[in-house]
């Protein structure tokens, strides 16, 4: 594949993640909400919902799952930096390589179809969520995490690619001045 497509392909992931996140923060705002109201029920009005946790754990959840890609694209998962901070930059793309291919792509391959599995199980018996005593139906919740486990493995397509161009071409093959570094996101 030609560098200009491999590089169309990783700036393309990198802005879906990026506009993604920028869309799903606001997801914090109806948790605050929720949350807020399930408070205010509970010790002002004395009157607790059945609702509130649960929705706000659907929130949680969701917030959560959609930006694991982004996560991934900033660099914020966790690693052992004890060593991986004294690589050189060939040694890291070697590691990130290596590991991207032997366990987070198998495990992200089989989350992403057992999630739209579950998910179209769910609508087609019109599942509800049974630890919930309102019962609502499952398949939105199940559909959101099929759909955050997407979005991460093809983030993780863009960055193994990152990684592989970078150690056969020795350079980066996008730069990567549209992200925020880790300190400025504190």
């Amino acid at each position: 594949m030609p560098t200009k497509q491999l590089a169309k392909f990783v700036r393309g992931m990198d802005e879906l993640s990026d506009f993604i996140s920028r869309i799903i923060k606001y997801l914090v705002f109806v948790l605050i909400l929720v949350l807020f109201y399930e408070v205010a029920a509970r010790y002002i009005f004395n009157s607790p919902t059945i609702w509130a946790m649960e929705t706000s754990a659907m929130v949680f959840g969701s917030f959560g799952v959609l930006c694991w890609g982004y996560v991934l694209k900033i660099g914020g998962h966790v690693r052992v930096d004890i060593f991986y901070t004294k690589f050189s930059p060939r040694m890291k793309a070697l590691v990130d390589t290596v590991m991207t291919v032997l366990l987070l792509i198998p495990i992200e391959v089989i989350l992403v179809y057992t999630g739209f599995r579950r998910a179209l199980f769910a609508l087609k018996v019109n599942e509800r969520m049974v630890e919930s005593s309102w019962l609502p139906p499952s398949a939105p919740f199940r559909f959101v995490l099929a759909i955050g486990f997407t979005l991460f493995l093809l983030q993780t397509l863009a960055e193994l690619t990152k990684n592989i161009y970078f150690l056969v071409a020795g350079e980066p093959l996008v730069d990567d001045f549209g992200t925020m570094d880790k300190e400025n996101l504190i």
